[in-house]
């Protein structure tokens, strides 16, 4: 993550809907219908809004999740995407405390919309972390809100 910029917004924030779309009007933040009370949002405009230098890139991680190898598990969240090259925004997993891998990868706008992505979990595995990274600079956001991993 770059230095300086705006403390609220420096990497992944938890916020609410009232406090981040007041934070700038006429930027969409309104349509962010599916997250409601806290939510996470990386909010790389919203940070360049004071002397920054470097870039925008967070990671936000969720702890270990139990998993059974060899089996299938579901990931769900709830999303808002707002895109601006060069941002990315990239769901990644690992297990075991492995490398993590992407699973998803945002490069154009997405609606707020629940998403759902089914992990082939590895033979032997009995963790599992998401990540949930964000890169770019002065570009737009990402919410993400109601993260669960279900066996599917």
């Amino acid at each position: 993550m770059g230095t300086g910029g705006v403390t609220e917004w420096c990497g992944w924030t938890f916020t609410t809907d009232e406090f981040w779309t007041a934070s700038e009007r006429s930027q969409g933040r309104e349509n962010n219908i599916r997250a409601r009370n806290v939510f996470a949002v990386a909010d790389g405009d919203e940070w360049v809004g004071k002397s920054y230098s470097g870039t925008f890139d967070s990671t936000l991680v969720t702890p270990a999740w139990r998993v059974t190898g060899g089996s299938t598990a579901v990931l769900r969240y709830t999303t808002y995407y707002r895109q601006e090259a060069p941002q990315k925004g990239e769901v990644l997993v690992s297990y075991d405390g492995g490398a993590p891998v992407a699973v998803k990868t945002y490069t154009g706008d997405v609606a707020s919309r629940a998403e759902s992505i089914t992990l082939q979990v590895p033979a032997g595995a009995t963790t599992t972390q998401i990540r949930f990274r964000c890169t770019g600079g002065n570009n737009w956001y990402w919410t993400v809100d109601a993260v669960s991993l279900t066996a599917a």
